[in-house]
């Protein structure tokens, strides 16, 4: 996944995967983003600034709003134009 140099290691951001699944007109490439998305929280029920790849419930921030926001827009945005998808999550 995609990471930063602000987030050292082996970090991917879940920013990086909302946009992924927010510019995507693919249903299983959407979904396989809302499932890592649901399974990188480490059980907070929020997204982090990053996660570690080998180890999610290692992270940064335990509160980010930037990517809550986002991943709040991506849930909005499956709701309004293809609510199918959030029942197969």
């Amino acid at each position: 996944g995609v990471g930063s140099p602000h987030t050292p290691g082996r970090r991917i951001w879940p920013i990086a995967i909302v946009m992924r699944a927010l510019t995507s007109r693919d249903d299983e490439e959407i979904l396989t983003a809302l499932r890592v998305l649901a399974a990188t929280d480490a059980g907070t029920g929020f997204m982090h600034e990053a996660f570690d790849a080998d180890d999610p419930a290692t992270f940064s921030r335990p509160w980010f709003a930037w990517a809550n926001t986002l991943f709040g827009e991506l849930v909005l945005t499956l709701y309004r134009e293809r609510p199918e998808l959030l029942l197969r999550v």
